[in-house]
């Protein structure tokens, strides 16, 4: 979702979650208010991440893909090379589970893969991320998308009243 976000510097965890508190005081929904940091922060110091991981759907999905995909290249290869034993076609069950078993395991290894691009926001191409070089140099980043020009404003007064320097908008996504 891009959109304006403000965007605010922080020397210290204080100011920042000062900040955040603000920002959800206007209010703000949770999802919408951020931070980018160069250390790990405590949990819930400045601000929590309401969304939820989709690693394990993503990874159950590629495994049942995977999964219908050996089972399906076991049954094709049989079909196309049929074994005949004692004169009748058989299949034999104990290779076609291994297959399938296999080609499970690569799919639920694809389907990680492709989540952890995800996660990362690896997989936006149109879209400019937020992000400060000032942040490696130990500065706090606190981000907030707002709807509105009075949102932003408000957004805005709330940062710089909290200590914050270079309280800015940008168009961009969290």
């Amino acid at each position: 979702m891009s959109g304006i976000v403000i965007v605010g510097l922080f020397d210290a965890i204080d100011p920042a979650a000062a900040a955040a508190r603000a920002l959800r005081a206007l209010p703000l929904p949770e999802g919408d208010v951020t931070t980018l940091s160069p250390m790990p922060l405590p949990d819930g110091a400045i601000c929590r991440d309401p969304r939820g991981i989709g690693f394990p759907k993503f990874t159950l999905v590629g495994w049942f893909v995977g999964a219908l995909a050996g089972l399906g290249l076991a049954l094709a290869t049989y079909l196309l090379y049929p074994l005949f034993t004692g004169g009748k076609e058989i299949i034999s069950v104990p290779p076609t589970m291994i297959i399938t078993y296999e080609v499970a395991m690569l799919g639920a290894l694809a389907g990680t893969v492709i989540a952890g691009f995800r996660e990362m926001g690896l997989c936006r191409f149109r879209t400019r991320l937020i992000h400060d070089p000032r942040i490696q140099e130990g500065k706090i980043l606190l981000c907030a998308r707002v709807s509105g020009d009075e949102q932003a404003k408000r957004a805005m007064d709330a940062m710089k009243t909290a200590g914050g320097t270079d309280v800015r908008p940008e168009e961009g996504e969290l």
